[in-house]
C-alpha cells in the first residue's frame, strides 16, 4: 500500500474511532460481532469493498468520538434537513452520507471523548427542535453493561456501494457527492467537549435515571434494562401487547422490582404507551404469572419480540461470539 494510501486510511480511522477491541463485520450476507482489536487494516479492505467495517462508537466509561443520526424511509431526506438546519443554527457542523440503504446518517465528530449521554440529549433536542418523530441515535445508549459493547455503526465509503453512489458524503445544499471525499473528511470541523457540556447547561437538558414517585406517578428507569425492553416501554402494537407485558415483567422481576412495584410500573405504561391498552386485569396476570411461576426467559426467539431486539443486547453478543468460535473451531 502506498504511503499516500497509508495516510488516507490512518486518517479516516482517527476520525471513526470506536472501540479498539471489537468491530462489526459483513463478510457475502453474513453479519457478526467481533471481539478482536481492529486494525487499519480493516479500514483498508473495508475501502477496497472486501469487507463492510462497523466499529462501536460507546467506549468504556460512558464516552464516545462522535455522534450519528440514521434516517430511513420515505421522508429521510427531508427529516434529515430540518435537523441538519436546527443544528447550523447552533453551529454544530453536521456530514451528510447517503446511507447504503439510500437513507441518510448526519456525523457529529467531537474533538475529544464526550459523555455520550450529553450527545444524545443534543441528538434528542435536534430532533424535537425539528419536529422529526424518529431516529436512530448513535450510540444507543448513555453507558454499558458488564461485558456489553453496545451497537455498532455501518462505516461510510464502503467499496462496491460508492460506486452505486451510496456510501458517500454530499453537499446538503444539493445533494451531490463531493468529489474528493477524503478531503472533505480531513477538512470536517470538530466540537470541543466543552462547547458540547455548554450547549447541555444553556438548554436546561436532562435526562431522569431514576425511579421517580412524585405527583401520584411512577416511571421506569431503563437504564439497566436490556435494549428489547427499552423498546417494549416505548408502547407496542395491538397484536403483542400480551406478550410485551409478560416480557417486562420477567425483565423487571429480574432486575430485582418487588411484585408490587412492577405491576404499578405495568399498569402506567400500559395506560400511556399502548394504543388501546390492555384491561387492567389483564396486566396483572401477566405480572403474577411471571413473578409466581419461575418464568425467566426474556423470549429472544419469540417472533414478537424479535422485532424488538438489537445487536446492543449482551445476550445477542454472546451467541453472536459463540457462534463466531464454534466457526472457527469447525474443521
Amino acid at each position: 500500500m502506498s504511503h499516500d494510501r497509508s495516510g488516507e486510511v490512518k486518517a479516516f480511522a482517527s476520525l471513526f474511532h470506536g472501540r479498539p477491541d471489537a468491530f462489526g463485520l459483513m463478510q457475502g450476507e453474513k453479519i457478526m460481532a467481533v471481539r478482536r482489536p481492529v486494525s487499519l487494516l480493516h479500514y483498508r479492505l473495508h475501502f477496497e469493498g472486501k469487507l463492510r467495517l462497523g466499529i462501536y462508537p460507546l467506549l468504556p466509561g460512558g464516552v464516545t468520538h462522535f455522534l450519528a443520526l440514521d434516517f430511513d424511509g420515505p421522508e429521510a431526506e427531508q427529516s434529515a434537513s430540518e435537523v441538519f438546519n436546527c443544528a447550523r443554527h447552533l453551529e454544530l457542523p453536521l456530514a451528510w452520507e447517503i446511507s447504503k440503504s439510500r437513507g441518510v446518517h448526519l456525523w457529529l465528530f467531537f474533538s475529544a471523548p464526550v459523555p455520550a449521554r450529553d450527545a444524545r440529549l443534543i441528538a434528542r433536542m435536534l430532533l424535537d427542535e425539528a419536529g422529526v418523530p424518529r431516529a436512530e441515535i448513535f450510540p444507543k445508549q448513555d453507558g454499558l453493561p458488564e461485558g456489553g459493547l453496545g451497537n455498532f455503526i455501518w462505516l461510510p465509503l464502503s467499496g462496491e456501494s460508492v460506486r452505486q453512489g451510496r456510501t458517500l458524503f454530499v453537499d446538503p445544499a444539493n445533494l451531490w457527492p463531493y468529489s474528493d471525499q477524503r478531503a472533505y473528511l480531513s477538512t470536517m470541523e470538530k466540537v470541543s467537549p466543552q462547547k458540547l457540556a455548554q450547549l447541555v447547561d444553556v438548554n436546561g437538558l436532562k435526562r431522569n435515571e431514576t425511579i421517580h414517585r412524585g405527583m401520584g406517578k411512577t416511571t421506569i428507569f431503563s437504564g439497566d434494562l436490556l435494549p428489547c425492553a427499552k423498546r417494549m416501554l416505548e408502547g407496542v402494537t395491538e397484536g403483542c401487547r400480551d406478550m410485551a407485558a409478560f416480557r417486562l415483567a420477567i425483565h423487571l422481576k429480574s432486575r430485582g422490582y418487588p411484585i408490587q412495584e412492577a405491576e404499578q410500573l405495568l399498569q402506567e405504561w400500559n395506560t400511556t404507551q399502548n394504543k388501546p391498552p390492555l384491561a387492567p386485569r389483564e396486566i396483572t396476570v401477566k405480572v403474577r404469572s411471571a413473578y409466581l411461576r419461575g418464568y425467566s426467559g426474556y423470549g429472544c426467539e419469540d417472533p414478537l419480540i424479535i422485532p424488538f431486539c438489537d445487536e446492543a443486547c449482551p445476550i445477542k453478543q454472546k451467541m453472536l461470539t459463540a457462534m463466531l468460535v464454534a466457526e472457527e473451531n469447525s474443521p
